[in-house]
């Protein structure tokens, strides 16, 4: 199937990806070069007799450059609201962009357990471990994400979720497909680290970060029967709402698989304790006044605890009452640092920072 792409769609995927173009341009169309004696030919307006040969020309000499399918680009031009994973994998004894049908749907099973941990992290905050049914909000956000086919480069799936798709807990709390992506993002960087550091207690003070038993077992599923293979995750990001931090892939060795399923069983066991600290602004507010779950806040910043480095990560932080919670708004709004001192706690279930007073600001 062919995908029509608009001339303004083509000029921003080129600035974006460090095109430039030349002043003079040629004829009424555009002239755009990039390093390397690249060059294309971008129509003036939408409708010319010469539009569909020279998107063509287009495309070819993107291909080239990126070393990716013609079809992959132009999707990303017409479709710039759309953030993208990839998940490989590399079974061994099957032709490139083909697995086992027992292995594919193990992987698939993952991609979406990866997926589903990281939209109750969003929903819910960090936990060892999630119970009991996820909520209605997580299944509309797993509607809103897309699979797409398998490609060549070894067993390639990819996913895709419109950066502003959104849906809504029942208090009314909207999430997007753009904040569960970060997440999971946040979350299987810090696993990385942990696999890195080669012991199952490394992962203990990842759990503020998303890293749940839940995100480490689907992690493993991706590491084949027997968890000796290696995969990896990429990250790309909406054009129409880029990121501060740019598309990247997190990579698992091949020793990651036993590591991750032995931080899952781990981490169903444990529960946060000891004195934290967590400098910075309040990210997200929750108040749920027509249940037990009130006063909470997500504060993103550095956090210091009694066994970690100081990271930079999200917090949730539990607030003792009405006052503590307005002024929190306040700092929401107003974008203040505020510093919060506590102990770490999960005997709600969720992984937050009960302060020992109020905050600083």
């Amino acid at each position: 199937m062919t995908i029509p792409l608009k001339v303004d769609d083509i000029a921003s995927y080129l600035a974006e990806m460090g095109w430039e173009r030349d002043p003079q341009g040629w004829r009424g169309a555009s002239v755009w070069q990039h390093p390397g004696d690249y060059e294309v030919l971008v129509p003036a307006r939408d409708g010319m007799g010469d539009n569909d040969r020279r998107v063509r020309e287009i495309l070819r000499c993107l291909c080239a450059l990126e070393d990716r399918p013609a079809s992959d680009i132009a999707l990303e031009i017409a479709r710039p609201q759309l953030d993208k994973q990839s998940f490989r994998t590399f079974p061994t004894g099957h032709d490139p962009g083909y697995t086992s049908l027992l292995l594919g749907t193990q992987t698939v099973l993952g991609v979406r357990n990866l997926l589903t941990a990281a939209a109750r992290t969003v929903v819910q905050g960090p936990h060892f471990a999630f119970a009991g049914r996820q909520p209605g909000v997580v299944g509309d956000l797993l509607s809103a994400a897309e699979l797409g086919p398998s490609r060549a480069g070894s067993y390639v799936v990819e996913i895709r979720v419109a950066a502003d798709a959104t849906a809504r807990t029942p208090s009314g709390e909207q999430v997007t497909g753009r904040a569960v992506l970060v997440q999971m993002l946040e979350a299987v960087s810090a696993a990385q680290a942990a696999v890195a550091a080669d012991a199952p207690a490394a992962f203990d003070e990842t759990v503020t970060a998303g890293v749940s038993a839940d995100l480490c077992k689907a992690l493993s599923e991706l590491s084949g029967f027997d968890r000796s293979e290696p995969f990896e995750i990429g990250f790309r990001w909406a054009r129409s709402q880029p990121r501060d931090v740019s598309s990247r892939v997190v990579a698992f060795p091949e020793t990651s698989g036993s590591l991750l399923h032995a931080a899952s069983l781990r981490l169903r066991g444990l529960n946060a304790t000891g004195a934290a600290t967590v400098s910075g602004v309040v990210e997200g507010l929750h108040d749920d006044s027509s249940g037990n779950d009130r006063w909470r806040i997500k504060v993103r910043g550095e956090l210091r605890t009694e066994h970690a480095e100081l990271v930079r990560r999200a917090v949730w932080v539990r607030l003792p009452d009405q006052a503590s919670y307005d002024r929190a708004i306040t700092a929401h709004r107003e974008r203040q640092v505020i510093t919060v001192m506590g102990e770490l706690s999960s005997m709600t279930g969720r992984v937050e920072l009960v302060p020992r007073r109020g905050f600083d600001i």
